[in-house]
């Protein structure tokens, strides 16, 4: 199984306010893992991630707090956190995000 996915072809999602996400392989395509390029503007959450997650940082600043304490994530930088971390993310920013199983299984 394959699918190439063009730029144009990623579903957005209106996360809040002031995040988004554009979906371009989902648990539709395979529920083994899912990826999504995410913004945020000036943008603040607290979090506990139910997946094995990926950021790969493509523009701007993203800090991510683990324990109260933040590292500064920019483009080229990247984070891996198991499932059931519990994290901080806050900045402007665009991302690559993996998650494993796919998001939403």
């Amino acid at each position: 199984m394959f699918k190439i996915v063009k730029a144009t072809e990623g579903t957005t999602r209106q996360i809040t306010e002031n995040k988004s996400a554009n979906n371009l392989i989902t648990k539709e395509d395979t529920p083994v893992m899912s990826l999504a390029t995410t913004e945020g503007i000036d943008y603040h959450e607290k979090e506990s991630t139910k997946y094995n997650r990926i950021y790969y940082v493509l523009e701007g600043k993203l800090a991510l707090g683990f324990d109260g304490k933040f590292y500064e994530l920019t483009a080229g930088d990247t984070c891996y956190m198991d499932a059931g971390t519990d994290y901080e993310m806050k900045g402007t920013f665009k991302a690559l995000v993996v998650n494993q199983p796919a998001y939403g299984v």
